[in-house]
Order: structure tokens, then C-alpha cells, then sequence
């Protein structure tokens, strides 16, 4: 479903991704975890074109992805994106930000894009919400929000950047309980996240970034109880309670 070979990226003369290589199987879900720093975002943004990596090639269903304009868009409408804060749209309402890609990117007509917006809102548990503006609703809400807006555009694969670094404490476990639906329901996803919960229990492969590189990678079983390496172990030693070292 996704490839990455030989990625690499810099600011100015800093390094931020070096060699990264990495497949991503369809219905796969895989986590990428690390310290703040590591290059976790930035890959994502790379693989959605976002930033523009200064070598090595991605390809999406087996075919290479080239950073011209107008193959990117169509690319980027295959790759839904969740952001760490939501961009949604605070003149339109809630259903109004989830059909705005269907119709003005997907020329779906307004009354079919506002049926499918419902299903959608309807999904993530947001239904009652529809027609009041995003000022209203927790920020656990307008994530919801955003995961149904991306799903907007049917996606192939859905990129999460740290969905929930931006809520409080209370409200994590409301989009986390979407995305393990979502997961649930075969949908292949690229996970960045310091929820480790979410890590463990819905990842397929758990990928540890340090630096800018993959250091290390294996199922949530093993990488929770037995890393390889010491930096992950020094990490999760962090980042893990106690009890789940």
C-alpha cells in the first residue's frame, strides 16, 4: 500500500530524516512512536507531500509518486491527514467542514455530500452535532470532527500526527475509541502518537524513530517487553509506567 525507500530530509543543514525505509501493508496499523525531535511528524508530512524530502522515492499501491502539482493532489486526496490541532473551517458548521472536500474537490453534488457527511459524523459520534459551529464543541469533539472530514474524502490511508497531543487528558480516550474503530474496521493507518495505550493494544507493528532514523521496529508485544535496543529501552523506560516495563 505504501512504500518508502531511501527517504531523506533536511532544514538548512540539519539532517531531520536520514534513509528512512519503511512498507506499510493494506489494513495495516502501524505506530510510530519516539522522542519529540525524532523525525516522526516530518515523515508523515513527507509521505503526504506536505514537506518535500530532498531524496528517495515513495510509492503509493506500487506506483511512485512524483512531486508534480497535479499528480499531487490527486495522491493527497488517497491520503487522509490528521493534524495535532484540527484547521477546521470556524464560519462553517460542523457537517460544513466535513462536506467542503466532497464538494469542491470530489464536485460531489451538495445534497449527496451532505447525506455522506452525515453517515460520517454519524460514525465518529458526532450526529447530534451537525449543525452547530466548531466554537461550540470540546476539542475531543472537533478531532472527531476532523478523522470524519478526512474520511470525507475516502482515503486509502489515513495518517494520524499526534491526534491527541492537544487535549486535555479527559478527552483523549473519545478519539483514540474512533481511530481503534476505524483500525477495527481494516482501514491502514500511520499512527504518530505518545498514546503507548493505543500503541499496545490496536498497532499491528510498533516503529521507534530516534534521530531521524527507523532504530528500531517489531509487534507491540515485542517492542513493549523486549527492545533491542537501548535507547528505546531508555525510552520506554520514560514514557511507560512502572508496572509495564
Amino acid at each position: 500500500m505504501l512504500k518508502i525507500e531511501h527517504l531523506k530530509k533536511w532544514f538548512g543543514d540539519l539532517e531531520v530524516l536520514k534513509d528512512i525505509n519503511l512498507e506499510v501493508k493494506r489494513g495495516e496499523v502501524v505506530v510510530i512512536i519516539g522522542a519529540s525531535g525524532s523525525g516522526k511528524s516530518t515523515l508523515l508530512r513527507c509521505i503526504n507531500f506536505l514537506e518535500k524530502a530532498q531524496k528517495g522515492k515513495i510509492y503509493v499501491n506500487g506506483k511512485q509518486v512524483r512531486q508534480q502539482e497535479k499528480q499531487l493532489n490527486k495522491v493527497r486526496q488517497g491520503l487522509g491527514m490528521v493534524f495535532q490541532h484540527f484547521n477546521l473551517f470556524p464560519h462553517m458548521t460542523v457537517i460544513g467542514n466535513v462536506m467542503e472536500g466532497m464538494i469542491h474537490v470530489k464536485n460531489m453534488p451538495k445534497e449527496k455530500a451532505r447525506e455522506k457527511a452525515l453517515e460520517l459524523l454519524e460514525q465518529v459520534g458526532l450526529s447530534d452535532k451537525a449543525d452547530i459551529y466548531p466554537a461550540m464543541i470540546s476539542g475531543g469533539q472537533k478531532q472527531r470532527v476532523a478523522i470524519a472530514r478526512a474520511l470525507a474524502m475516502e482515503p486509502e490511508i489515513m495518517l494520524f500526527d499526534e491526534p491527541t497531543s492537544a487535549l486535555d487528558p479527559e478527552l483523549v480516550g473519545e478519539v483514540l475509541s474512533v481511530m481503534t474503530d476505524l483500525a477495527n474496521k481494516g482501514m491502514t493507518m500511520l499512527v504518530v502518537t505518545h498514546e503507548m495505550w493505543f500503541a499496545k493494544e490496536v498497532a499491528d507493528r510498533v516503529i521507534f524513530m530516534d534521530d531521524g532514523i527507523i532504530l528500531e521496529e517489531a509487534p507491540p508485544e515485542e517492542m513493549f517487553s523486549a527492545p533491542k535496543e537501548e535507547r528505546t529501552l531508555a525510552f520506554l523506560k520514560q514514557v511507560l509506567p512502572p508496572q509495564d516495563e
